[in-house]
């Protein structure tokens, strides 16, 4: 049987930015009525990946909508979500030929073993034979030669052998220990030679083993083929043309395959069939005993797909492309970002423009900044679109008398529709159109199995018309238990205080301290005012990527005595370090109930099996603010099982908090600008407003909620107490930023200053990975855990690169460097491998030829003179889930865990407030005056 889970039971973009300085006229009036648009119910073909019909307009008033059921009361973590790797983590280990490297290390063994005894052969040679008076003068000089060689490591050879067995000077016991070494040294010749030939078939093993696998597992074929679209094509080809997996071009591509089986086997993270999603219940009861978070050998089940339309394509290529002959029912919205720049003073000066950053409809991958004359009829639609969408319909009843010159006629209804395709062309204008989706239904696993065939999915397009996110039912008896979630609270709990600590030592300025905010002052200025200063200062905001532990500052510091104790357990080869509240109180550590924040947690686990010493629960890899690690995931749970409590429940929190505070919690929506990742922004509506583009039928999925639009600028930013405070229209609000990637230029701008004003909670982030950053000087540094509860930091070792392989070396040369290094550094056999602290990681298998290449690529992307190798926890013989997919095989799991679990929204909602408010409601100044829309800037 498999459970159906109940209703209510951050990584960044790449984009490359094209500045083009374009000046276009428009021509017409102004205009300055306003409204509110509602985001209405998105055309959602379920099972089918028909065309949706546009929703009619309607005149853009305010919503007047029942709210969803009243959710205070549901739990905040009542389902927790697994993301499960494809393929099982045998298919990556398939790769590995152990006995191999062990025969390299044993001959390595060997060679010195000979060369040391050719050595005590020759010390003997020099003090007993060299000075003997029977060593005939003819066999003196073979005799020093002999004893040279020797003293180089090299082998006595059969003629020396004679040499020696014939002399006078020369013991018979002399003799035969050179005979005995000449043996051994052809012995371990012939053993070279069998190794290098089983190196050799093992290379065209491996190869063969990863092309084996593509053709046989369809999930290693669907991700193949969303990967690299034409790979499986071109192998085929090659091989029947007759090319060999030991040639070149072969090789390379079979070390892609086994870079993709890596991906899908051990890493987790969600992309089409090589990462799926799984929900499973948080039980209630008592919270005492050690169980695992999940059940050893606990089974997957059945396979479902939803593909949803690539949301950056659609837009960029959005139909109709004619808005002259558009249905009147077509929605439009403006490109979220433009600024309109005012007439100059002076008579005869130009008149003012409209700037706008605007996605080429030509060249969806490109970004373009464009510069419009404006004009009255320019202003005018900027003016019926300020607040949101409408339909071309309305468009043609309302611009006609808007874009008249004062005393004169109004303009053709068709010279306006000639306008609007004009600013469409442009990209000024945009088509607002819900991505069609599709959903396959559940199919079992044995079907998927027995036939090959993954549930079907929208073909056509090319391979990023879509983007597919694959889920999977588990047992019936599947559960967290509540036990095993509070094991990973109470480890929280040290793990944000010894974070605090950490960050006590070097805390980061607030964002009201930085420069790049030296311009506000309490005085409230338009975002949109303060955006276009920061873009034409060309500075944009600083990159940040964790980076690891930190080196001291303070030497008198708690955390310079936490590390000189680390340190100290490095030293002593200590495997393993756990830290305690007790620890923590001695180092002056904050208490836990001021360093996790009033709001619910998304903690990203990695579960580990139960030992016998009741070891950790699970790795901790980060714990941040709820509502984005599962925010794309919402609307295909919401359809599959028919809910998504989570989602739910975070939304009745937010608005509790609004209740509670007067604030209003605004939701930034940003558009993708690449193709790649484009559809990271989908998310469920978890507030009631919005703000960013104006139009959300990219991001939202179906019904779960209503919000209203924002527009940017009517958002005013200022300095109050000592902070950054966002207000609109007499009320603070909160922006939020629930998308995975980070927004590409300009936008990561905008994101920037907006969430200098959000919540203090919503930026938290615990990690605690990357000790090395802090002792550099340490080869091998132990495991950190939290109370025997978590995992914080597996155990890592620094690698000299100085002791790698010369890539010019044979492959069997490197073979034995690679076990010796292993061996001598005491490396584990899985592992994942850096370059740097916080770098991205790459699993290996040390125990395989797969490894050769993958260190080789990493020090040739990265330079640096060491490697990071850290622990594989688990390690693949050490999964918990089974999936009958692949023949019962484990499979590699990470679980998102809300914090706390067994908590209303109502209740954690008071804590909040307070934190928020700080005891009152904060006082915000009226309504700033409004500016006609398209004027939104006046510098």
């Amino acid at each position: 049987m498999e459970h159906v889970p109940a209703q209510g039971a951050r990584p960044a973009e790449t984009h490359d930015t094209h500045d083009t300085h374009d000046t276009h006229d428009g021509q017409g009036g102004q205009g300055g009525e306003d409204g509110r648009a509602r985001h209405d119910r998105h055309d959602t073909v379920r099972g089918s990946a028909t065309e949706p019909t546009p929703t009619p307009g309607t005149p853009p008033v305010p919503a007047q909508v029942a709210e969803p059921p009243d959710t205070r009361d549901a739990l905040l973590g009542a389902t927790a979500l697994l993301r499960l790797g494809g393929m099982p983590g045998a298919a990556w280990t398939a790769g590995a030929a152990e006995h191999l490297f062990e025969g390299a290390a044993r001959h390595a063994d060997t060679a010195e073993r000979l060369a040391s005894q050719a050595r005590a052969l020759a010390d003997r040679l020099g003090a007993e034979v060299v000075p003997h008076p029977s060593l005939a003068s003819a066999d003196r000089g073979a005799v020093l030669a002999l004893r040279r060689r020797l003293h180089s490591g090299a082998a006595p050879g059969t003629p020396d052998c004679v040499l020696l067995e014939r002399s006078s000077a020369v013991s018979a016991d002399l003799a035969g220990q050179a005979r005995a070494l000449l043996h051994d040294a052809e012995a371990a010749q012939a053993a070279l030679t069998r190794l290098r030939q089983e190196v050799t078939a093992e290379q065209q093993r491996v190869a063969e083993q990863a092309w084996r696998t593509a053709c046989s597992s369809p999930v290693m074929r669907a991700f193949l083929d969303s990967a690299a679209p034409a790979l499986a094509d071109d192998i085929e080809r090659r091989l029947a043309d007759g090319q060999s997996w030991s040639g070149k071009q072969l090789r390379k591509r079979a070390a892609y395959l086994w870079r993709i089986v890596g991906r899908a086997a051990v890493k987790t993270t969600p992309r089409g069939w090589a990462g799926q999603i799984a929900a499973v219940p948080v039980t209630g009861g008592p919270d005492d005993g050690r169980p695992p978070l999940l059940a050893p050998g606990t089974p997957l089940g059945a396979l479902a797909a939803i593909a949803v339309e690539n949301v950056h394509l659609l837009r960029a290529g959005t139909a109709p492309a004619d808005l002259r002959t558009a249905d009147p029912a077509t929605l439009l919205a403006p490109t979220p970002l433009h600024f309109a720049e005012p007439s100059a003073p002076a008579p005869g000066d130009p008149p003012g423009q409209v700037r706008c950053y605007v996605v080429d409809p030509r060249t969806p991958g490109r970004l373009r900044q464009i510069v419009l004359r404006r004009t009255r009829v320019l202003e005018s639609v900027l003016a019926l679109l300020a607040d949101g969408p409408r339909t071309v319909g309305e468009l043609d009843r309302m611009l006609p008398p808007l874009s008249a010159p004062p005393g004169g006629p109004a303009v053709a209804p068709a010279v306006l529709r000639g306008f609007l395709q004009h600013l469409h062309g442009l990209g000024v204008v945009q088509i607002c159109r819900a991505p069609r989706q599709h959903c396959s239904g559940w199919v079992p696993a044995e079907t998927v199995g027995a036939t090959g065939a993954l549930p079907p999915t929208p073909g056509g397009g090319g391979a990023d018309t879509w983007f597919l996110d694959a889920y999977r039912r588990l047992g019936a008896d599947a559960a967290v238990p509540a036990a095993a979630a509070a094991r990973v609270r109470r480890g929280l709990r040290i793990a944000a205080r010894l974070a605090a600590l950490r960050e006590a030592d070097r805390p980061a300025e607030p964002p009201e301290r930085q420069p790049w905010f030296a311009g506000l002052t309490e005085r409230a200025r338009p975002i949109s005012e303060i955006l276009a200063d920061r873009l034409s200062a060309d500075d944009p905001p600083p990159v940040r990527r964790y980076s690891g532990w930190h080196p001291a500052h303070d030497p008198a510091g708690g955390y310079a005595r936490l590390l000189a104790r680390l340190d100290s357990a490095a030293r002593s080869g200590t495997a393993c370090v756990d830290l305690d509240d007790a620890l923590l109180d001695e180092l002056g550590a904050p208490p836990a109930g001021r360093t996790l924040p009033p709001w619910p947690v998304d903690c990203l686990l990695r579960p580990l099996p139960p030992g016998a010493d009741d070891g950790p629960v699970a790795v901790l890899e980060t714990a941040s603010s709820a509502g984005v690690l599962d925010a794309r995931f919402a609307d295909g749970l919401r359809t599959l099982h028919g809910g998504y409590g989570n989602s739910d429940a975070y939304r009745a929190f937010l608005t509790a908090v609004e209740e509670r505070t007067g604030v209003r919690f605004v939701d930034l929506l940003v558009p993708p600008l690449a193709e790649r990742s484009a559809n990271a922004v989908r998310r469920p509506v978890t507030t009631r407003w919005w703000t960013g583009d104006p139009d959300p039928t990219p991001y939202y999925g179906s019904p779960g909620g209503h919000a209203r639009y924002l527009p940017l600028d009517r958002i005013s930013l200022r300095r109050a107490d000592g902070r950054i405070v966002a207000e609109a229209d007499g009320r603070r609000v909160i922006p939020v930023y629930q998308a995975t990637r980070s927004p590409a230029p300009p936008y990561d701008t905008l994101v920037r200053l907006l969430l200098a004003a959000s919540h203090p909670a919503a930026s938290y982030l615990v990690r605690l990975d990357a000790l090395d950053a802090a002792l550099p000087d340490r080869a091998r540094l132990p495991r950190l855990t939290a109370g025997g509860d978590l995992v914080l930091a597996p155990a890592t070792w620094r690698v000299d690169r100085g002791r790698l392989w010369e890539p010019g070396d044979d492959l069997l040369t490197k073979v034995r460097v690679l076990a010796l290094l292993r061996r001598s550094a005491g490396l584990p056999r899985h592992a994942f491998v850096r370059t740097a602290p916080g770098a991205k990681p790459v699993p290996v298998d040390l125990a395989s030829l797969t490894a050769l290449q993958l260190i080789e690529r990493l020090c040739a992307r990265e330079a640096g003179t060491a490697l990071l190798v850290e622990e594989m926890l688990p390690a693949p013989e050490d999964l918990l889930l089974r999936d009958p997919l692949h023949g019962g095989a484990s499979v590699a799991a990470q679980l998102l865990l809300r914090l706390p679990h067994d908590r209303c929204a109502g209740r954690l909602a008071e804590a909040a407030a307070d934190a928020l408010a700080h005891g009152g409601r904060h006082d915000v100044p009226g309504p700033p005056a409004r500016r006609p829309a398209g004027a939104a800037n006046n510098r």
